[in-house]
């Protein structure tokens, strides 16, 4: 879950502490604002996945 969760807590402590040296801003990948999927059939298009990791890379290395 990408709000109020353990990824949230980190970005924001760097935010917080690192803010001034930071070149471009913080980005998260995490499972989407929704419940978690009930069948561990789609739980694959819920977690984070290889695409969206580089897709979170490409935008912060091209700021």
């Amino acid at each position: 879950m990408r709000t109020g969760g353990f990824g949230a807590e980190i970005a924001a402590r760097i935010a917080e502490g690192a803010i001034d040296y930071l070149q471009a801003p913080v980005l998260r990948v995490a499972g989407y604002d929704a419940p978690y999927p009930p069948f561990s059939a789609i739980e694959h298009l819920y977690r984070p996945n290889a695409r969206r990791v580089l897709a979170a890379l490409r935008k912060a290395l091209t700021y």
